[in-house]
Order: C-alpha cells, then structure tokens, then sequence
C-alpha cells in the first residue's frame, strides 16, 4: 500500500495533520499503537482537568453558595466512570474526525524501517512522506524502589481516592496532582528538590503554596529522595508514608521503533526541526511533544500539526512559538505567558477590586502584566478565577507586541474578569479608579 502522508501517533499532533492533510485530498494513514487521542486525551489533559474540575466543585462550590445565600450539600458519587465516557467519547472522536476527511486509521505500532516505509501489524506500507508524532512519556527518577511509585499518567486514571499519597515532584504535574487528591480527602504529602513551582514570580507562588497548605498538603522543599521502599519514601527531611506514591518529575521523548535507521537529528528534549517542522531528513517532520522543545503542551501540537501540514502541501509556513501560553490546574488556576526576563516592569491588578470576581465570589488572586523598557507587553501571570481563558487575551497581546498604552485604552466589558487585565495596564497611567490609594 502506498500513501502520500503516514502520520506515525495519532494524539493531538498526529490527528491534526491527518485531518488538514486528509481535507486536502492527500493520501493519508494515521497509525496509533494504543488509543487515539495520545496523551492529553488518555492520561493527561482530559482526565486530570476532570478530576480537577470534580476536586473544585466538591471543594468551593458549599462556599460559593454560601456567599451567594444558597445551601448546597454535595457528595461525591462514581464520577470516575463519567471520566472514562468523557476519556472514550474524545478518543473516538479523534479517529473518526480523521476518517471523516478521507483518511485512514490503522491500529498498530509502526514501526519505521527506512524514510519511505512503515511497518504495520506485519505489513509493509510505502509513503512519500513521514510525520512522526510519537509524544512523550513519563521519565522515572532514578530512585532505589521507584518500581513501587506510578507515573503522573497512572494517577489520574486511579479509580478509587487513596487514602494517603507521596508525590515526588514539585512542578507542574506534581502541584495539580496534589491539589486535586488533597481536595477528594486524600492525606498529600508532596516533596520537592528546590522549590514547587519555581518558575512563577514570587508573588504568584506565595499565593498557590497558601492555597495548597490551606488544603491540608504537606508541602517538604528541598527534598533529596534516598529510596522508596514498600509504601515509604526516605528523604534528608525523613520518611513520608504513603498508600499510592507518585512520581511527576519530567517526560522523555517517546521515539518511535525503528526511529534510529532514519539518522534525524535529536536534541535533549527530542527531535531537532526548522521554523516548517521539518528534520535534516527532508520527507521527514516531526511535532508535538516528541519535538526538542521546552514548552511540550497540547496547544502547541495544534499549531505544529498545521503549519508541517501546510509545508507538507507545499506553502512555506513558520511556526512561531511567541507569547505561547500555559495553565496550571491549581485552585486558583495559574495562566503564564510570554518570557519573564525580558520585562523590566510589572504591572498588578486584583481580583478583590474587580466587580465581576466580586459578584461571582472567587476573588483571590491578581493579573500580573511584564512590559520592557518600550512599554511593549512581553509577560504576563494571572492567578485566579478562569485564569486559563483570560491568559489568551495576554498571549495575543505578546504575540502581536501590544504596547502598555494599546492595552490601557482598550474598551473592555463590564464588570467582566478580563478587566483586571486593562486595569493592571491603567495603573501604568494611574488611571486604576478601582484600587484605593
């Protein structure tokens, strides 16, 4: 069987590409060996933002109701089983979307053999081009015992709460994991070996680690795990007990078999491509998180997917990774964009002074805008109520270098939540009428 296009991982990258490729009247196969949907679908994204959804709501919501003058009693019934039929219902949809544009989907492991073949359940296929979007995988420590933890992947697809857990890992999967638990009545201890969260500005941190203590985590920095040993973890702080312990401490590219007989270029995070998600090897792309990259989240696969796409087809499209954003499923929710060291100011607004966040009753947090010496907008935290949709507005605004001043005279919808946003910009011109002084 011959193709235009085989698509090696049929995740988010794999089924974009297979779609956009497959609508334009290419040839197409997309071969998954274990469930389409890869790993935001199956073990990351989807499940642990369900679960985080769930922890929330059991959580906030009795307080919610309360601020608003309404009595909620809330108890947890099997919502493991609705995560399954959310986790099934996307996987599908992934397969059959690319069905839908006219391409083929093989189940399998594909197994590349030279830049024009593929080997399938036994079968050798020919393609005048090849996308790996093999992924990535959870990468153990190397810790005595570690055989006796379970990834970041396993735990959001636990069907019971624990009653105890030990999370080695203090970034980003290691934070929501523990929140998530700690809300559902789990006993969290979670050990670092710096700081969790190390990255955000510090004013952000201080508010997400009172959030987590507030929740009953154990939180133990500085941690140097010695070896896990049955259901303890031995640390330089002392022995953590645990009924499930988990480990969140980094991904690994998730090379496809036979990858080594293609000689593509590899970095430490993955495959090395151009600006058209291309590798040395020209009939050859790459996207996705098996790509050498630091940012290896699912938005980012999107994009990839498109532009190796349309290169594919023949046009001459750059992926352009400026103001990418990312959110952390903590409550509150953290949105990040952009590059912190490139700004010399910061600008705040809070929550609490926001009519909207007012009204709704979530209003721990702030908007936290970083502009350069311009006064262009090059970073931007939020921490707070629907962090994960305000931070896009922030994303365009790098992305397109939206001054300050730009963003000072825009008209936005009140009260809404994005106004902590203009309004973090007016404090630039002392034009904040909402903030005492």
């Amino acid at each position: 069987m011959e193709y235009d296009v085989i698509i090696i991982g049929g995740g988010t990258a794999g089924y974009t590409a297979g779609v956009i490729l497959g609508r334009r009247g290419k040839k197409i196969a997309v071969v998954e060996k274990e469930k389409f949907g890869g790993t935001c679908v199956n073990y990351g994204c989807v499940p642990s933002i369900f679960l985080s959804d769930i922890s929330f709501l059991y959580s906030r919501l009795s307080e919610i109701g309360n601020y608003k003058g309404i009595e909620i009693n809330l108890k947890l019934n099997n919502f493991f089983s609705k995560r399954e039929e959310i986790i099934d219902y996307l996987s599908t949809a992934g397969k059959r979307l690319i069905e839908n544009a006219g391409g083929e989907t093989i189940e399998g492991e594909g197994i590349i053999r030279d830049n024009h073949t593929i080997e399938v359940n036994g079968r050798l296929l020919t393609t005048k081009e090849i996308i790996i979007a093999t992924g990535s995988k959870p990468k153990p420590p190397r810790i005595e015992g570690i055989e006796n933890a379970i990834s970041e992947d396993q735990v959001v697809r636990l069907n019971a709460i624990p009653s105890s857990m030990v999370i080695i890992g203090g970034g980003v999967a290691g934070t929501e994991i523990a929140q998530i638990f700690a809300k559902l009545g789990t006993k969290v201890t979670l050990l670092t070996r710096s700081k969790i969260l190390k990255e955000l500005h510090e004013e952000t941190r201080k508010l997400v680690v009172d959030s987590l203590e507030f929740d009953g985590i154990d939180i133990i920095e500085n941690s140097k795990i010695e070896k896990i040993y049955e259901e303890k973890v031995y640390t330089n702080k002392g022995v953590f007990d645990g009924e499930i312990i988990v480990y969140a401490t980094g991904r690994e590219p998730n090379y496809p078999k036979g990858f080594e007989k293609l000689n593509v270029e590899i970095g430490k995070e993955g495959i090395i491509v151009n600006e058209r998600m291309q590798t040395n090897i020209k009939n050859v792309y790459a996207i996705g998180d098996i790509v050498n990259k630091e940012k290896k989240v699912a938005h980012v696969a999107y994009m990839e997917a498109i532009i190796a796409s349309l290169n594919v087809l023949g046009t001459c499209e750059y992926m352009d990774y400026s103001g990418t954003p990312q959110v952390i499923y903590t409550d509150p929710q953290i949105g990040i964009a952009g590059e912190k060291d490139k700004a010399v100011k910061f600008l705040k607004f809070p929550y609490n002074a926001d009519t909207r966040a007012i009204i709704k009753g979530l209003r721990e947090g702030f908007g936290l805008i970083g502009i350069d010496k311009n006064g262009t907008i090059v970073y931007s935290e939020i921490i707070g109520d629907n962090a994960e949709e305000l931070i896009n507005i922030m994303a365009l605004a790098i992305r397109k270098r939206v001054t300050i001043r730009d963003l000072a005279f825009t008209i936005f919808v009140h009260p809404s939540l994005s106004e902590i946003l203009v309004n973090a910009a007016r404090g630039e011109f002392d034009l904040d009428v909402d903030l005492y002084k």
